[in-house]
Parts: C-alpha cells; sequence; structure tokens
C-alpha cells in the first residue's frame, strides 16, 4: 500500500477546515496508509517578527521538525499556505530527499490575491508571495483547483469539485411554520459572504410595512465581518429580527438547522473578481437537504436547479420578498420540510460526495 503524508499549516484551528481536514484524510485513507502532519509557526521575538516581514526573511515554521518526521512517501498533498524562502526550500528538501515523491498542492480559492491579501497589513506577505510562488514549479507536480484552470504558476492543475463525506451529514428535520421564515448562515464571516446584502435587504422589508412572514435571520459563527454585520443591525434596529451566534457543531449545529428553513450561500464573490461558488459549505447544505439562497452560481448545479435561488452578483440587496417566493414554490411544490430534504440530498449525492471529487486527485497518485 502507498504511503501517503496529509500536510497542512495549523488548520485544525478553523472548524470548518478541520472538518474538511478530517474529509479527505477519511477518503485517501480508503486507498492508501495515511499519516497527518501539521506544519506550525514557532515563537518569535517582537524583533524576529519585525525583521520576518522583510520580502526575503520567512514565516518561522517547524519545517526540520516535519521534514524528519516523513518516511519514504509516495505522496504528500498539502493545503496551500503563503510561498516565501523557508517554504520554498521546505519543498525543494523534500524533492532532493525522495524525488519519486508526488507533491500535490491544493489551492482552496484561486486566484485567491484579493481574498488573502486585501488589508494593509498584509502586503508584506503578498510581497513573499509574489517573489517566491512562481519558483514552486521546480518542485511541486500538481495543485489541485476548484477553478478549470489547467495550469497555475506554471505547474499542471488537476480540475475538482469540493466534496463532501454525505453519509455522515444529518438529514436536516424540523417542519414548515405558518407565516414565518428562517434564513441561516453558518460561516468563518469573510467579506466574500457578504451578508450585509441580507441584511439591508431585510431593512428594506420590514420599512415597507407590507410584512407578511416573519422572517428571522440567524448568522452563526465569528470572523473579521462579524462586527460590521453587528453594527448594520444595530444600525437598521434589527436587533429582533437578526441572531448572531457563535461557532456551533455537533447537536447544537443541527439543532439550528432544524430551526431553520432556508440557508445562505455567499452573495460577496464579486469582491474577489469570482463568477462560481464552490464553497464547502454549499456541499453541507445539500448534503443535509437544505435549501439555499446564493448571489453567485454554484459549480455544481445547473442554473435552473429547483433548491437553489441565485440572486445577481453585486452589492445590490436582496429582495426579501424573492426570498418568501422562493419559499412558498418549496412548500407547493413539496408539502413538507422532509420531503424537500431528502428530494436535495438525493439529487446532490453524486455531485458531491467525497469519493466522486477526489477521483482526480487519486487517479494522478496511480498514474
Amino acid at each position: 500500500m502507498k504511503k501517503g503524508y496529509y500536510i497542512h499549516f495549523q488548520g485544525r484551528e478553523s472548524i470548518g477546515v478541520s472538518k474538511k481536514i478530517d474529509m479527505q484524510l477519511k477518503e485517501f485513507s480508503k486507498h492508501y496508509d495515511m499519516s497527518e502532519l501539521e506544519i506550525r509557526a514557532v515563537e518569535r521575538s517582537l524583533p524576529q517578527r519585525i525583521f520576518g516581514l522583510f520580502p526575503t526573511a520567512s514565516i518561522a515554521r517547524n519545517y526540520d521538525e516535519a521534514l524528519k518526521k516523513l518516511e519514504n512517501p509516495d505522496f504528500i498533498y498539502v493545503r496551500r499556505a503563503v510561498a516565501d524562502k523557508a517554504y520554498l526550500t521546505f519543498w525543494k528538501n523534500v524533492k532532493e530527499k525522495y524525488p519519486a515523491c508526488k507533491i500535490i498542492i491544493e489551492i482552496f480559492t484561486y486566484p485567491y490575491d484579493k481574498d488573502d491579501f486585501a488589508k494593509w497589513n498584509a502586503w508584506p506577505f503578498y510581497i513573499k508571495e509574489k517573489l517566491y510562488r512562481g519558483r514552486l514549479k521546480k518542485y511541486i507536480d500538481r495543485f489541485v483547483t476548484y477553478t478549470s484552470d489547467k495550469e497555475i504558476f506554471g505547474v499542471p492543475a488537476l480540475c475538482t469539485f469540493n466534496g463532501i463525506q454525505v453519509e455522515d451529514v444529518e438529514l436536516v428535520g424540523g417542519a414548515y411554520q405558518e407565516e414565518e421564515i428562517t434564513l441561516i448562515g453558518v460561516a468563518y464571516m469573510q467579506r466574500h459572504h457578504g451578508y450585509e446584502r441580507i441584511i439591508e435587504g431585510m431593512r428594506e422589508y420590514y420599512g415597507s410595512g407590507a410584512v407578511r412572514y416573519t422572517v428571522t435571520l440567524k448568522l452563526v459563527g465569528d470572523g473579521p465581518e462579524k462586527a460590521g454585520y453587528q453594527e448594520l443591525v444595530e444600525k437598521y434596529h434589527l436587533r429582533e429580527h437578526v441572531i448572531f451566534y457563535p461557532n456551533k457543531s455537533g447537536k447544537e449545529l443541527d439543532g439550528l438547522y432544524d430551526e431553520s428553513d432556508i440557508a445562505l450561500g455567499s452573495f460577496g464573490m464579486y469582491k474577489l473578481g469570482l463568477y462560481t461558488l464552490g464553497a464547502l459549505k454549499t456541499r453541507e447544505y445539500l448534503a443535509k437537504g437544505m435549501p439555499f439562497i446564493t448571489g453567485c452560481p454554484v459549480d455544481v448545479l445547473e442554473k435552473d436547479y429547483p433548491y437553489v435561488r441565485n440572486f445577481s452578483n453585486d452589492a445590490q440587496r436582496v429582495d426579501i420578498r424573492e426570498v418568501i417566493h422562493f419559499y412558498e414554490r418549496l412548500k407547493k411544490e413539496n408539502g413538507d420540510k422532509i420531503t424537500t430534504a431528502r428530494k436535495i440530498r438525493e439529487s446532490a449525492a453524486s455531485r458531491v460526495s467525497m469519493a466522486s471529487v477526489m477521483q482526480p486527485i487519486i487517479d494522478f497518485i496511480e498514474s
């Protein structure tokens, strides 16, 4: 059996990333002897941190320790980290020590410059990235991308989609309510989630005086954009209609889904210059049987997929009346929430199962 390593850079610090690592490891382990290896940043003094901002300086990580832990790998699967001199040197050392080892780096968002380096304090890392990522082609065998790009930074790309272990996701429960709709967004809230468009829509809806349904918005998770959403809710006097929760998982999160009718995709992909959505969260919604609304077409779904309502990929507020129409159609066509959930899950299973989306990577490892 071939030996594989899954390397990530402190990926377990994010609940969403940790779940994805587990799912990918589970699928890899059906075929290979797998080990997980974490590369971590090491403690540095203030002068060391300042020096580390220079273009040719590196983020201090435990690369030497990681290299010693590798034992005759046939392949290494990696979640991308910011490229700098030490990052490049690590892959150079791996390739020199194990020349037959296939190194595969997953780029989970591409292009990623606007997402990763938009803030002013990220520019030192952007300069490093621009300086060194073009040299990765000397040592990297493939990038994995969720776009249609056949080559990235001079390295051939394996094109696939985000996937999920459908069988491990609990089907949503609960029932439709009369004249009540609950929306739920679950995310590490970043600018591309664009939930301000939903909040703006709720402001217009409740300010119009034509309120047929009580619409409640639940936003679950933390992240850099959360404070801004909370300020908007206060500004628009929507506190009784918008509820914020910290990170939730397991039974607590399942309970919030059971209380909700429609989930939220991303509404700010236009900010990144992206026009399709392949986020892991959309796969979780499909596996759970949750219909959802989004501001960007989903990569694995046809345009007229009946359980997703697409809004424009721009800054316009989301019309809550259109959301209500979507909800009413779901009720009319399916009768009850459980029937809706089962239809969504059945239609989505083959599209987003981890086995199907990992197959191009398995094929390359075996080639």
